[in-house]
């Protein structure tokens, strides 16, 4: 592997090994994805045996069927340390003219259901709360582990129904700069829908105006407008028109769902995702295929979601 040095970088989810030589960058490898950009030609084979080493070291699947992301025709048959045809990322949709910007982060559809909770779990996570886990004590960590069970478990009905439908579905899209996350953004001819997943094991109560859970209050409702408003303007910004938002709470292994006079009028409290499918079946058409694929273009892009600070 000579003098080639490889760096780790996560976040969300998603994992790249970025490979250099001294000051100079000669690749990186997407670890989700399987995705990479060779800048060194010439360095294309230690280039892979550093990134298999790094796969080993990390315990990740060693790469074998790669798309390039700038291909530059076949891969010489004389090389086999180089590969060749296409691989499409699983259950996301590929844009019809894909661009690799700058930057670890550059298109939020690769990024699991999920992701920002189980990454705060594991970052909450320390002897304590294994302690507390063993003698079933509930803590923060397990709450946000719970949390990203139920997020990945809606996540994969979304993707599944939008691959069926032409739709396309982002996860645990982060948005603002104080780490919040919104858990999925589902876009298609009926606009916009933030869905927040809600995991319990209690009794859910709502009505107009509130909701609790297990008997306790909760502010759901009210984060649940704060986030559709906040993306109504934020991809509104971006896409130069007014984007439909609606806003969507769906519960997972809830023991029971009371709704009192109909529930929220503006919010679409539902019990699981069965009532979710319903509920989407009902939605009518706000946007043209030209709409639905500018604004999945702009909601992909991570700097649609944290507008400059003025």
């Amino acid at each position: 592997m000579g003098d080639l040095e490889a760096k780790v970088w996560r976040r969300y989810g998603n994992g790249r090994i970025y490979v250099s030589r001294g000051d100079e960058t000669v690749g990186w490898y997407d670890l989700r994805t399987g995705r990479h950009e060779l800048q060194v030609p010439g360095l294309a084979a230690p280039f892979w045996e550093t990134v298999h080493a790094e796969c080993r070291r990390l315990g990740e699947p060693a790469p074998q069927y790669l798309a390039p992301t700038n291909p530059a025709g076949p891969a010489n048959p004389a090389n086999p340390a180089v590969p060749a045809g296409p691989a499409k990322p699983a259950n996301r949709a590929v844009p019809a003219n894909p661009v690799e910007p700058a930057g670890p982060i550059s298109d939020l559809g690769l990024t699991e259901a999920g992701a920002a909770a189980r990454a705060r779990a594991v970052e909450l996570r320390t002897w304590r709360t294994r302690l507390a886990f063993l003698v079933g004590v509930r803590t923060q960590a397990a709450n946000f582990a719970i949390g990203a069970k139920g997020e990945r478990f809606v996540g994969g009905k979304l993707d599944k129904w939008a691959r069926r439908k032409g739709w396309h579905v982002l996860h645990a899209v982060p948005v603002g700069r104080n780490g919040a996350d919104i858990d999925h953004v589902l876009i298609g001819p009926f606009g916009v829908v933030t869905i927040n997943t809600k995991t319990t094991r209690c009794k859910v109560w709502v009505a107009e105006h509130g909701m609790m859970v297990g008997g306790t209050k909760v502010n759901y409702l009210r984060n649940s407008r704060f986030e559709a408003k906040r993306t109504r303007r934020l991809l509104a910004a971006a896409c130069g028109r007014h984007v439909p938002v609606q806003s969507v709470i769906v519960f997972v292994g809830a023991k029971g769902f009371t709704v009192k006079n109909g529930g929220p009028r503006d919010i679409a409290v539902l019990s699981d995702v069965k009532a979710l499918r319903r509920w989407l079946r009902r939605r009518g058409r706000t946007l043209t295929p030209e709409q639905v694929a500018a604004v999945h273009a702009a909601a992909r892009q991570p700097a649609t979601w944290r507008p400059p600070a003025r």
